[in-house]
């Protein structure tokens, strides 16, 4: 007869003890950690099967090895996107390594790392400054490098290049020293991030070619292929869009491979954008919305980002009803944690969705709250629009420096023609006092070997001048460009400004106020249009790009009024008659009317003239 179940299960569970014993005297724990070690970063998922050994048998394990295990499960659950997984197995990392406070450091980074992924850069600084202290507790420089280049990244996202700045150059510096290759690449990395951000692409793109060097020589294939993704966005910016699309190709297949799901999504939108900018409206659809729905399953700082490119996308191709399913989307999403930039294009983006959908009321609110995060940004740019004014001035005083050290090279020259006038008469007294010449050649032959030598260091000098002159023709081409791109700017942000009041306008004119609410947001727009403070902004920044330009213009003209001399600013940035009319509120014929009123006022017949005289202020 068959053994009955319950004899069966009795014997199963007798033998439960057994197997378990077998397995925890046959496994080895250290065989398992290497393995974990070597396939983490390439094949996460084959990783996990020896991770998943290690924690069945951690009675067996030190704390130590059980700290390390966790740890690497917080690393393995990060690199496949789950934020709150990885934490959860950081922390307990954590208290494991309280006898090791140098590995307990390490997961603390880490765990920084997991809220900055998710936009909690307060937390994650917090986090940070407590790693920073256990390190210097130790002086551990290897460990102080890796801090700051961590808390780099979280002052990037905030907008603070700055302080990234700062924190980026001293971690470089300490690792520079080490061993750390795998370390440096990626502070590299993060240094090309910043200046790609602010749009020094040609450096960027350098930085990124050697940071992804680095990091296939030491195979860190995770961070490798989220630096394919960045520099291709770096050759997008450069116009290279063949090579951008086969660098984030080979991302995107290599990310698949290693299961790292938010920054698979973020390859699918850079394929997306180079799709859009190809004019392949079909496959950039695709691609965004691939990335879009992939990262709505995350908690991902990038999903407002991407969400915004996305509205963009459908707006261009008035798929209106489309892009209003994603803004209800990412509105839903919308918090603190992402950065003051992504929120200011996405309300700009929904702003111009809602205007298409018939939405007036949230159109109005997202036109006010780019408003508010346009004004916020202005601000935080005033500074480093001063500094490079102050470049500016630093330059002129290297210029003058080389010119008075031209001038000196001239003196000099005149010194040696003159030197070798004197040669030529010794040469002709030789002929005529020949008995006593061996002594005068001596004489000549050595005042001949100083005078060479003077030569050559004249020699010497100008190269050096040449040199530093053209290194100053490249400081100032670059300032040119530099301020160039700050007037695109702010004729930008102006003619911004004047779109939204015009679009309230138009919504003022259009609409029906009837009811007591809606006359209260008639009111509203009313107080939005008659607010003129940005033109407090319009002038500090315009004279940060020019800031001789208001004073020369009253010391020749002393008739001109402040608005006179506000409507020679927007002459001076090249606007249109019928661009400085919607920013004025006026009409095109009011423009050609004011600007003969200012000549007349100038005392000036030609308009050439006027022109001539308001560029050249």
């Amino acid at each position: 007869m068959g053994l009955n179940t319950t004899m069966l299960k009795k014997i199963l569970f007798l033998l439960i003890p057994f197997c378990t014993f077998s397995q925890s005297k046959n496994f080895d724990a250290v065989a398992a950690q290497k393995n974990v070690t070597r396939l983490l970063f390439t094949k996460p998922d084959s990783a996990k099967v020896y991770l998943k050994q290690l924690i069945a048998n951690k009675e067996t394990l030190s704390d130590t090895m059980v700290a390390k295990t966790y740890n690497n499960f917080g690393i393995y659950y990060n690199i496949v996107g789950n934020s709150d997984s990885s934490r959860f197995y950081y922390r307990k990392a954590i208290v494991r390594y309280s006898n090791h406070p140098l590995n307990k450091a390490g997961s603390i980074i880490n765990l920084a790392g997991s809220y900055r992924n998710s936009g909690d850069y307060q937390v994650s600084l917090k986090y940070l400054e407590e790693a920073l202290a256990i390190y210097e507790q130790f002086n551990n420089q290897r460990g102080k490098g890796i801090v700051y280049g961590e808390m780099a990244s979280n002052y990037t996202y905030m907008l603070e290049y700055e302080t990234s700045i700062k924190y980026l150059m001293k971690g470089i510096a300490i690792l520079s020293k080490t061993n750390e290759k795998r370390n440096l690449a990626v502070q590299k990395q993060k240094l090309a991030n910043l200046y790609l951000k602010m749009e020094n692409f040609s450096f960027a793109k350098d930085l990124y070619e050697e940071s992804l060097a680095g990091m296939k020589a030491v195979k860190d294939m995770k961070n490798y292929y989220l630096t394919l993704i960045n520099y291709g966005d770096c050759l997008m910016y450069l116009g290279q869009f063949a090579k951008a699309k086969v660098v984030i190709l080979e991302s995107v297949q290599g990310l698949e491979t290693i299961n790292n799901k938010e920054l698979l999504y973020l390859g699918y939108a850079k394929l997306g954008k180079i799709f859009k900018a190809q004019k392949d409206s079909r496959s950039a659809l695709q691609y965004y919305k691939k990335a879009f729905d992939g990262l709505a399953t995350l908690n991902s700082f990038r999903f407002m980002q991407i969400g915004t490119e996305y509205v963009n996308l459908l707006n261009e191709l008035k798929k209106y009803q489309e892009a209003l399913t994603i803004v209800k989307l990412v509105e839903k999403r919308n918090n603190d944690n992402f950065n003051a930039e992504d929120q200011l294009y996405f309300y700009q983006a929904s702003a111009e969705t809602f205007k298409h959908t018939n939405i007036e009321k949230k159109g109005i609110e997202s036109l006010q709250k780019a408003m508010t995060i346009q004004d916020s940004l202005v601000k935080l740019d005033k500074e480093t629009a001063t500094k490079e004014i102050q470049a500016k001035f630093q330059v002129g005083a290297h210029q003058q420096k080389n010119q008075q050290l031209s001038q000196e090279n001239t003196h000099l020259e005149q010194t040696v023609n003159n030197s070798n006038l004197k040669f030529l008469i010794i040469g002709f007294g030789l002929l005529v006092f020949f008995i006593g010449g061996v002594c005068v050649y001596r004489k000549i032959s050595k005042e001949n070997k100083a005078e060479k030598s003077k030569r050559k260091e004249v020699e010497s000098t100008q190269r050096s001048l040449k040199m530093k002159n053209e290194k100053n023709k490249e400081l100032l081409e670059e300032l040119r460009k530099t301020i160039d791109h700050r007037q695109q700017e702010l004729t930008s942000t102006t003619l911004q400004l004047a779109s939204m009041q015009d679009q309230i306008n138009s919504i003022i004119e259009n609409e029906d106020f009837n009811g007591t609410e809606n006359m209260s947001v008639k009111k509203s727009l009313l107080q939005l249009v008659k607010n003129k403070d940005y033109w407090e902004d319009f002038g500090s920044k315009f004279n940060q790009l020019h800031p001789e330009f208001k004073k020369k213009l009253k010391q020749d003209f002393s008739m001109l009024t402040k608005n006179d001399i506000q409507f020679c600013g927007l002459l001076k940035l090249g606007l249109s008659n019928k661009e400085i009319a919607s920013i004025l509120q006026i009409s095109h014929e009011s423009v050609i009317t004011r600007k003969y009123r200012m000549k007349k006022k100038m005392a000036i017949e030609k308009d050439s003239d006027f022109d001539f005289i308001i560029d050249n202020l």
